[in-house]
């Protein structure tokens, strides 16, 4: 079975520095944006001297199980801050998507960008 990668945008606000919509990511966006049923709203944490961090982003790679919960979560693409990746991770965490009805489409990537333009 081929696994399909998706991706879903959680801001259309380009954000320098920030390529991981790089490599033909935004062709399958529609697809993808029609799986969410449940979307938890992207917190990233202070560093710990306070500061915010600069315009970055993070691709999770993840599967759907048969319940719609993401399986199999990992960081694809690195903001190269851990806490915004750990936020990442744990935020798509809590997602939940409709089972893709496409058995091919089994690879999925959601893209968190900080910061963001959009309440999620």
């Amino acid at each position: 079975m081929i696994g399909i990668t998706a991706y879903f945008m959680m801001t259309a606000a380009a954000v320098s520095g920030c390529d991981c919509r790089s490599g033909g990511w935004d062709k399958v966006v529609e697809n993808t944006e029609e799986l969410v049923v449940y979307k938890q709203p992207f917190k990233v944490p202070r560093d710990p001297l306070g500061s915010k961090y600069p315009g970055a982003c993070v691709r999770i790679g993840f599967q759907i199980d048969v319940n719609g919960r993401p399986i199999d979560v990992r960081i694809d693409g690195s903001s190269e801050n851990r806490s915004m990746d750990v936020a990442a991770r744990e935020t798509l965490k809590k997602y939940r998507f409709e089972v893709p009805s496409n058995e091919a489409a089994t690879e999925f990537a959601l893209v968190f960008v900080y910061p963001s333009s959009e309440s999620p």
